[in-house]
């Protein structure tokens, strides 16, 4: 057919065209679904008749899924120029085809076959559909839908797209790959979970979403291993979400794992992948040296009007130290970063995963198991998983499919102190001051002076008694505190399983039934050393405790699908039961006084002192009631309706139940008959849905009074207690479901056969009866803040998915993925509760961040600055309602706004000083293929955010408690015109240490968090050695972040899980530089 034919068209049919085009040659043609196909009209079977004895003819057939032949798909002997196509009926014949030789069947939209034929000599074939390319499956709850009938707002991220990274938890797997979906992380330590959130903070209580892992209900993935993960699909609106009724409030994800595949014999695939690599530190402070730190203290302290510290009165006294530090280490003294942290390339992160998949006709399985050790960059943070899957599928008979899959992980966990706002380790690290020594025990030539300040206390036969405590700021002496914490240990085991038969009553009605259960053990042990190092860093007894915390939850689901087709119409619905239970325990025991300091020979019962023990028991039930209906004309009008009804025994009787319901429609438009013209167009779909989900996490029995005994003092007699009995818990019983009400509009694209495809979706969130602790008066005496229903939150905003796959030549491949999403966050009420400030986590009484009506959650809260005071006779002119509004500021002071003009300043002059909600949050996706090389890359971002700086509160406090960064010698005031941006160092904190917007910077980051380079093999080159396929690459994670914030990492997310702390950064654990090689091999 190499023959140039001219043609002359207009207005003519496709038969019209082909019959001139084909007029006068031997070929010939004919259209069977939207195919054209073309054979010969004179080529008969016999003209090709076997011309050796050791090659034979096949012959078959080519079916789809459903039965129907396929016609025109290419079968080729592979490695050979031996082909032909399936005719009319799906038929083929290949002639002189080879004993043993494999023969390749593939068709467009469908996934390509490879098979041996041994001896065959007749083969039929059945082709099932490349979802990828023609009609993608997503899951959703109880069921999966066309990636094309979808009518609510799913992101899906596939198995492939994170195959090649090397992740460190499962859920980074969505890290800027779901629009909508923000993850941020308050700790880079070994084994720590990111705060995600889906369509921005929806409420003042936990907003976390539900995972959903092969059908089992999980409060997150850290225990997953990201190589098990087929898909992850994120259920964003409430008509994707309403189905799992109570627990969707905050958005549904569901992560499918990988199954075996159907074969000819049970031999396994063997998949082995390997990374290994070391972590750094991506920033720290240059912090003043031991000359540096008494400048600074000197400074302060004459700047404040108080004596000089008599240790750094004198020059002679200052040579004393230098000359100490000199003979002991050198003379810029103790770096407490160098020393608290592992040195490059000694923080190791390894991972190792091996997989055997395969079965037979009937019976498919997957059995998996991973290892990952990670040690954090701070010394005494490590993180060590084990875990191991099987997944076993089974077609029992024609109408019978029974599954099973069971996980176990075994996590072990050494933590740093990361929540003490005084003592935490990065913070104390950076604020000890640098003339202490880290050890006293071999010291020399100790100045009189000192001599007492250091060594006092010390005890030469106790290895814990060698650390110095830090002299000149209260702080710990952190590396002591990281042998010590060495001492603590968590660990725990847990074990998912799911078994779920499915029975087919009728070829249109399905019923599945499962069960899940998910058995959790966790064990703490802590030992604390009997020490002194000084009077604030002392333990007098050596104490042992264990706590033990256990969680039992079960969860029975049971459901009927009908599904049927009629013409151009398509009708799927679903009822069933879901009935939940959790049972979970803890238990901690403690004593003093054990006989050694030896931590491997404790026996809490061995201690002779200060006994203490408690327990904590509970249990919640969930019984629910959901059905589905979903009903599709001609592929272009579609609509779906969900309901479910959930019973919580977190509610009081009369409250329990909560009715969610849904409706969602879509519209195929590029299905319509005017659309067939616009060739460039593959798919367009609008889409709209309303729902109401509920959320129902407070504490259970929180709607109950609790009462328990407890000792008081007799009056005039501190030394004498009394027990009484009195309430514990003060409940309330008119609690009742929380709500959120989402509205949503989407619109789906693809252009070019799928090459270039678009989302775009608007929503609106709105919340109400929130639950929710809010302040009470503690004049009312209550034990506790009890659980109301207050208030109202509002969420808007939109979301873009943009993604494009390009080919340039033969053999290279590009692809472009991007997301950008949006939310404005605003509390509509608080009932009739005041506003609620957040406080006591650090800064002592300091309300620094509100949340109140009208603005959005956990707002940073202060005074508005505006320039330092130059000169006296500026703070004198500063005047309001005829007073001065700061009589008792000095040149140096930060000036603050009096915005009420009254003349003074108080808490009608603070205000909103930053908003830690982002403008947009984004990411990007690059990659390309070329010859067996592959590079990845993906940025992630946030715009608009700010961050409360709390570690510059402490370290940039200019008072000389602390250690500091060098630049504050040089950029804090010094005199009239030297900054108006940074106040004076002065002893005296007065007003400057009030929490006002100079402690609130631009949160706005862009950072790479992946990068990887791979080379596969070619495949001739490793089957020789029986290895199908063969990877190496080399990656790097967090390489660089491009942002104006000052702190160490501008990732920041919330304090405790808290939305109320958003933004908050108290100097915690910074994210890791991470460099690593490795290697991927199936066999």
């Amino acid at each position: 057919m190499n023959k140039r034919v001219d043609v002359n068209i207009h207005e003519e049919s496709i038969e019209q065209v082909l019959n001139n085009v084909f007029r006068g040659t031997d070929i010939t043609y004919k259209i069977v679904k939207n195919h054209v196909v073309l054979t010969n009209k004179t080529m008969k079977d016999t003209e090709l008749p076997s011309t050796n004895q050791n090659r034979k003819r096949l012959t078959g057939q080519v079916v789809g899924q459903d039965g129907e032949p396929l016609i025109g798909v290419n079968v080729v002997v592979k490695g050979t120029t031996i082909g032909s196509m399936t005719d009319m009926d799906g038929n083929y014949i290949l002639e002189n085809v080879p004993s043993n030789a494999t023969v390749e069947f593939s068709y467009i939209g469908y996934l390509q076959q490879s098979i041996n034929i041994g001896n065959k000599s007749n083969l039929n074939v059945t082709l099932a559909e490349d979802t990828q390319k023609l009609d993608e499956v997503v899951v959703v709850g109880y069921g999966s839908f066309k990636k094309r009938d979808l009518t609510g707002a799913v992101s899906q991220v596939k198995g492939d797209e994170i195959s090649n990274l090397p992740l460190r938890s499962a859920a980074d797997a969505l890290q800027g790959k779901a629009a909508g979906v923000t993850i941020t992380s308050s700790s880079g330590s070994p084994g720590s979970l990111g705060n995600v959130r889906i369509r921005g903070v929806g409420t003042i209580n936990n907003n976390d979403p539900l995972y959903v892992v092969d059908g089992l209900p999980q409060g997150d993935i850290g225990w997953l291993n990201a190589r098990d993960i087929e898909s992850i699909e994120v259920l964003k609106d409430a008509s994707a979400q309403a189905i799992y009724g109570a627990r969707a409030a905050n958005g549904v994800i569901l992560v499918s794992t990988k199954r075996g595949a159907s074969g000819e014999s049970y031999r396994s695939n063997i998949e082995f992948d390997m990374n290994i690599g070391f972590q750094d530190v991506v920033k720290t402070y240059d912090m003043l040296d031991a000359e540096g730190f008494m400048e600074y203290k000197n400074r302060a302290y004459a700047a404040s009007g108080k004596a000089l510290i008599d240790d750094f009165a004198t020059s002679e006294k200052r040579e004393q130290i230098l000359t100490f530090l000199g003979k002991n280490g050198g003379r810029s003294g103790t770096d407490w970063w160098k020393e608290s942290t592992r040195k490059p390339k000694e923080a190791i992160s390894q991972n190792y995963n091996l997989a055997f998949s395969g079965g037979m006709k009937k019976l498919r399985y997957r059995a998996s198991f991973g290892y990952m050790d990670q040690q954090g960059i701070l010394k005494g943070s490590d993180y060590e998983r084990l875990s191991g899957r099987l997944n076993v599928d089974s077609e029992v008979t024609k109408w019978l499919n029974l599954s099973a899959n069971v996980n176990v992980t075994y996590e072990s966990r050494r933590n740093l102190d990361e929540n003490n706002s005084y003592t935490a380790t990065v913070f104390s690290t950076l604020a000890a001051d640098p003339i202490t020594p880290v050890y006293r025990d071999n010291l020399v030539d100790i100045p009189d002076f000192l001599q007492n300040r250091i060594m006092g206390g010390y005890e030469p036969t106790n290895p814990w008694s060698r650390y110095t405590g830090v002299i000149y700021s209260n702080k710990p002496n952190t590396v002591g505190q990281v042998d010590r914490s060495a001492l603590n240990q968590w660990h725990g085991i847990a074990t998912k399983s799911n078994i779920s038969g499915e029975v087919k009553l009728l070829p249109f009605l399905t019923f599945k039934s499962s069960i899940a259960l998910d058995l959790v053990r966790n064990q703490s042990d802590s030992f604390r050393p009997s020490y002194y190092l000084d009077g604030d860093e002392y333990s007098t007894y050596a104490g042992a405790s264990r706590s033990v915390a256990n969680k039992d939850y079960w969860v029975f689901d049971n459901y009927l699908t009908y599904n049927q087709k009629f013409d151009k119409h398509a009708v799927t619905a679903m009822v069933g039961t879901s009935a939940e239970k959790e049972r979970y325990e803890e238990i901690y025991a403690y004593k003093e006084g054990q006989v050694n300091n030896n931590p491997n020979q404790q026996i809490i019962n061995a201690g002779t002192m200060n006994p203490a023990a408690s327990g904590y028991y509970a249990t919640s039930t969930l019984n629910s009631y959901f059905g589905r209906v979903f009903y599709s004309f001609d592929n272009r009008y579609m609509i779906t309706a969900n309901i479910r009804w959930d019973g919580s025994s977190k509610f009081a009787d009369g409250n329990r139940w909560g009715c969610f319901p849904s409706v969602s429609a879509g519209w195929n438009f590029s299905e319509e008959s005017f659309m067939n013209n616009l060739e460039w167009l593959s798919q367009g779909k609008l889409r709209a849905a309303w729902g109401e989900i509920g959320n129902q996490t407070i504490s259970s029995g929180a709607y109950m009074n609790t009462f328990g005994n407890g000792s008081y003092y007799l009056f005039g007699n501190p030394y004498q207690t009394n027990l009484y009995a009195g309430r514990t818990q003060v409940g309330n019983p008119d609690l009742k479901w929380e709500t959120t009400r989402q509205l949503d509009f989407g619109l789906d694209l693809a252009f070019f056969q799928g090459s270039l495809r678009a989302t775009f979706d608007y929503f609106d969130r709105q919340t109400s009866d929130m639950l929710v602790q809010v302040p009470v008066p503690s004049s009312l005496g209550f034990p506790n803040t009890p659980w109301m229903n207050a208030g109202s939150v509002s969420n808007k905003g939109f979301e873009v998915t943009l993604g494009y796959d390009g080919k340039i030549g033969n053999d290279f491949q590009y692809h472009i993925n991007g997301n950008v999403s949006t939310y404005k966050n605003k509390v509509k009420s608080l009932g009739s509760g005041a506003n609620i400030p957040g406080k006591g986590i650090h800064l002592g009484y300091f309300s620094y961040t509100m949340t109140e009506p009208g603005q959005p959650i956990g707002y940073f809260y202060g005074y508005k600055t505006d320039g330092v005071f130059q000169t006296q006779e500026e703070i004198d002119n500063y005047k309001n309602n005829g007073q001065m509004v700061m009589p008792n500021a000095k040149p140096g002071d930060l000036k603050f706004q009096d915005l009420n003009k009254d003349g003074k300043l108080d808490d009608e002059d603070r205000t909103m000083t930053g908003n830690p909600h982002p403008d947009f949050t984004f990411g990007l996706t690059l990659g390309a293929e070329w010859k067996g090389f592959d590079i990845s890359a993906f940025f992630q971002g946030s715009v608009g955010n700010d961050i409360l700086n709390i570690l510059k509160y402490d370290i940039y406090s200019g008072t000389g408690w602390y250690n500091a960064p060098k630049d504050i010698l040089t950029t804090y005031w010094n005199g009239p015109g030297s900054t108006n941006e940074n106040f004076a160092i002065d002893a005296d904190s007065r007003m400057n240490l009030e929490m006002s917007d100079w402690y609130v910077e631009n949160g706005s980051y862009v950072r790479l968090k992946n990068l990887t380079i791979g080379y596969t093999l070619p495949s001739e080159w490793t089957k020789k050695i029986t290895i199908n396929n063969l990877r190496f690459f080399v990656a790097a994670q967090n390489l660089f972040t491009i942002t104006g914030y000052s702190g160490l990492d501008p990732e920041i997310g919330e304090i405790n899980n808290s939305p109320l702390y958003k933004g908050c950064d108290m100097g915690f654990y910074p994210q890791p530089r991470t460099f690593m090689f490795g290697l991927s091999l199936k066999l």
